[in-house]
């Protein structure tokens, strides 16, 4: 299952890691959002991979996906 990386996510501002299908999935279940409430992502990501969240068409953070391997080449 895949991870993402939050940052400051929903109303008590959650950080950290969430394993969930899908970037909005993982909004609702670390920011413990009601089903009514709609979450939104902002299509283009930053140079870093950060995407904007909306939560209610209230700006409420940013998600990313997150790799768990990363491979150094020497």
């Amino acid at each position: 299952m895949p991870q993402f990386e939050l940052e400051q996510v929903g109303p008590d501002g959650f950080s950290g890691l969430v394993r969930a299908r899908t970037p909005e999935e993982a909004i609702r279940h670390a920011a413990t959002l009601a089903e009514k409430c709609t979450v939104t992502l902002v299509p283009e990501a930053d140079v870093q991979g950060w995407q904007g969240v909306q939560v209610d068409g209230a700006p409420s953070g940013r998600v990313r996906p997150h790799q768990r391997m990363r491979f150094r080449r020497d």
